[in-house]
């Protein structure tokens, strides 16, 4: 490809036929069919969609037309309605099982959970590939621009440490900036002596940053690279932690529920690391800009690390209280507590995405700004507060109908406490069945619509056909 667009851009580079008229044009037409074929993206929206896609790619969603994105999300759009059914499948048979309607053993029962477990294994494997292929040929251009980005934010930094500003592009008039009789040999002022010491701190201030920018570079490659592993590894540990409880629950084993619930606690105990790698990462950033400042960075670091580690574990910290407190009410040592106050830790994510957006529209009323604007950003947080109250109301119902169904066994079947879970369940498997569809129709139909938007009508039959299996003729004087 560089070879031919190399000779056909000095046969037809203007500068060496400067008496033909065409040949800027047809150098332009060189040059550009270079940048689409030289880009891996660009290339496969063009074998797909022809010229017509490689125009709508730099619209507002046109990473949609890239046949390996499209692919990817449809892919995991279909295998999650697959999923959703599986398990619409399997929690109907086990409310049949514990409703006494029928005496399978569990290892029946689990089996299309077991199902969707090596669908979601499939799944991942394809995704791993496709990833690769994207990683391979678009995205890595993406990674090298974030990292300079990244650096030269870094670099930035340091010339502001430095006390160095970039030359303004429209400098101010100068101005008489002549001393006084007697300015030059009247010592040292307050702010120059400030200045003299940031100087003398310098060397020490990059050092730390050298060495608190080179820990968290190393933290960030763990955890990406932690992030591309733990999706596997969670899906096998769950999966021993379904065949565990089968074996428990058809009397196969006389384990305790501690030992039973052994692959859910490593789920977590991995997870936690993960966490702890993302909060160190943030917690040197944080250091990193600290030093920026002239103020102690001790008090300036102390308020934002207690937030970032908050918002970092509180929600394993309620997955595994909960946890514990189940474990320990099925073991006896909390036999005494009622249902209500072990599932008591699951209430406060509601609390706290209450709390969260209550905040946020107290700080939307008391802005100042364009109305339009605030207007904009209040309809999104009702949005918000609707979608929460939605959600919330499923969960919570489900959880109100467990705890009674737990604390009294036979006042009512199971299969109304999993009532919202069926219709969430159906939900999601429609949602998830009809972005595929328009995942695979859809792009297709609109880049029709797109080639054809000048005409009455599309021409009968008219589809988007490949590059590879098109037949175009090249343009003829009567078109012009």
């Amino acid at each position: 490809l560089k070879r031919a667009y190399r000779r056909l851009a000095l046969q037809h580079h203007p500068d060496r036929n400067p008496g033909a008229s065409g040949r800027s044009g047809e150098f332009v037409r060189i040059q550009y069919a270079y940048d689409v074929l030289s880009d891996e993206r660009r290339r496969r929206i063009y074998n797909r969609y022809g010229e017509i896609g490689v125009q709508m790619a730099g619209r507002m969603g046109g990473e949609l037309l890239d046949p390996l994105v499209s692919s990817l999300l449809s892919t995991f759009a279909f295998a999650s309605a697959a999923v959703a059914l599986l398990l619409i499948a399997f929690f109907a048979l086990l409310a049949r099982r514990i409703d006494h309607a029928n005496d399978w053993l569990f290892s029946v029962i689990f089996t299309p959970l077991w199902t969707a477990d090596v669908l979601v294994l499939l799944v991942l494997m394809s995704v791993r590939l496709k990833d690769a292929a994207l990683i391979g040929s678009g995205s890595s251009q993406s990674t090298d621009d974030s990292t300079s980005e990244q650096l030269e934010q870094d670099e930035m930094e340091e010339a502001a440490v430095d006390g160095e500003v970039p030359a303004d592009p429209c400098p101010a008039p100068p101005t008489d900036t002549t001393p006084l009789l007697g300015a030059e040999n009247s010592g040292t002022g307050p702010q120059q002596q400030q200045q003299q010491q940031q100087r003398r701190h310098r060397p020490s201030i990059h050092r730390r940053r050298r060495r608190l920018r080179t820990v968290r570079r190393c933290a960030e490659a763990r955890v990406s690279e932690l992030a591309t592993a733990t999706p596997m590894l969670y899906l096998l540990l769950l999966a021993g932690f379904q065949i565990s409880l089968v074996l428990y629950l058809d009397g196969y084993v006389d384990w305790t529920i501690m030992r039973v619930a052994a692959p859910w606690f490593c789920i977590e105990a991995i997870h936690f690391v993960l966490l702890t790698l993302q909060l160190t990462a943030g917690l040197l950033r944080i250091k990193e800009r600290a030093l920026l400042s002239n103020d102690n960075p001790r008090r300036s670091t102390a308020k934002p690390m207690l937030v970032l580690a908050a918002d970092t574990y509180w929600w394993l910290v309620i997955r595994v209280a909960l946890a514990l407190l189940v474990a320990a009410k099925l073991a006896g040592p909390l036999a005494a507590w009622s249902w209500a106050l072990i599932f008591a830790p699951a209430y406060l994510p509601a609390v706290r995405w209450a709390a969260a957006l209550f905040f946020l529209r107290q700080q939307l009323r008391a802005m100042s700004g364009d109305a339009e604007v605030l207007q904009n950003e209040n309809a999104i947080v009702l949005a918000c507060a609707a979608a929460f109250g939605i959600v919330s109301s499923f969960v919570y119902s489900f959880v109100a109908l467990l705890v009674w169904k737990l604390s009294q066994p036979l006042a009512v079947r199971l299969a109304l406490v999993l009532i919202p879970v069926f219709i969430a369940l159906s939900l999601a498997c429609c949602c998830c069945s009809c972005f595929g569809l328009c995942l695979t129709y859809g792009i297709e139909a609109t880049v029709e619509n797109e080639m054809f938007a000048g005409q009455d009508a599309c021409p009968p039959c008219a589809a988007v056909v490949p590059t590879n299996r098109r037949i175009e003729r090249p343009p003829s004087a009567s078109d012009q």
